[in-house]
């Protein structure tokens, strides 16, 4: 059967055996859908649907309007729906010419910036280093004590039998140092929640930037592993000192990469972040998600032996 959607009017098309999915026209009018994964369309029936709005009519409408075959159009759905791929094409060229500035500037902040790990500790406010050890600590450090985190393993979330797994800060100081973490989501969640989704949190306080390639690699080797984490403290240094990023904590997760903690950035930072991130060697596809999961010190990466610690922190008043 034929579809009542113009399929060639549509972003990000992918199809299966069983469905076409893309982007929605209607969420994209708005910069929604980005990832391109909402709009859905049965090859044989010619159904549609978005998974941002089920069973909502009018936003089906709207996509009738923008790209349908049948029935009326709406010039001014259609006038947003074009400026809005205007602007997604001139932040994909903003983001790219970013990221070749950012490339072209990595040698010169690394010569400027040094930050040896002992220079680090030296100059950490938090001088307890190895107090912070114990992960309870390490939450009490940054989070309100009223504060509902999250703290478990990647897949403990979900299911009511995950529920113990958000608890108040004030309550992990009194669980047992070895049943907090091995890893934390540097958010705060909704009272009641089962699920590590991005609908449940509550605020997203920090923003983590995961270090974990040098020279768009990951390292391999020992020297390669030295000049990574030289570089990235130099970055994370530039950060805090060149643009007066609100520093929270340095952790050394124990295998090939640093966790820096800074306080949440404005969205128009963090969508310029994430397109220089990997020039960095910054996980871009963290950026903007604090339901995910990160390592808490005083853990031993189960790959290298090696124990998660802090190197610099600066606690909340």
């Amino acid at each position: 059967m034929k579809s009542s959607i113009d399929i060639t009017k549509l972003e990000k098309v992918r199809r299966t055996a069983s469905k076409i999915t893309a982007r929605c026209p209607a969420c994209a009018a708005t910069g929604g859908d980005k990832a391109g994964v909402h709009l859905f369309i049965n090859p044989e029936t010619g159904q549609f649907g978005c998974a941002a709005f089920p069973a909502d009519r009018e936003h089906r409408r709207k996509v009738s309007a923008i790209v349908g075959t049948k029935g009326e159009r709406d010039p001014e759905a259609e006038r947003q729906w074009r400026a809005g791929r205007v602007k997604v094409a001139a932040a994909k060229l903003e983001g790219k010419q970013l990221a070749r500035a950012a490339e072209a500037k990595l040698a010169s902040i690394i010569a400027a910036h040094p930050w040896t790990e002992a220079e680090v500790r030296r100059d950490s406010p938090e001088q307890r280093l190895g107090w912070l050890c114990d992960p309870r600590r390490f939450l009490a450090a940054l989070f309100d004590p009223a504060a509902v985190v999250w703290t478990g393993g990647k897949k403990q979330s979900g299911h009511a039998r995950h529920a113990a797994r958000w608890r108040s800060v004030l309550d992990w100081q009194e669980a047992p140092e070895e049943t907090v973490g091995p890893m934390v989501t540097p958010a705060t969640w909704q009272p009641g929640t089962l699920s590590r989704s991005g609908a449940n949190v509550a605020t997203a306080p920090f923003v983590v930037l995961d270090f974990d390639e040098f020279n768009g690699k990951v390292p391999t080797t020992p020297e390669e592993l030295r000049q990574h984490l030289a570089a990235s403290l130099a970055v994370i240094r530039w950060l805090r000192e060149g643009l007066a990023w609100q520093l929270a904590a340095i952790l050394f997760t124990g295998s090939k990469s640093l966790h820096a903690w800074f306080h949440m950035l404005p969205a128009a930072t963090l969508d310029q972040l994430r397109n220089t991130a990997p020039a960095f060697g910054i996980d871009a596809g963290l950026i903007g998600h604090p339901e995910h999961p990160c390592r808490l010190p005083g853990w031993i990466h189960p790959k290298t032996g090696r124990e998660c610690r802090v190197l610099w922190l600066q606690r909340e008043q």
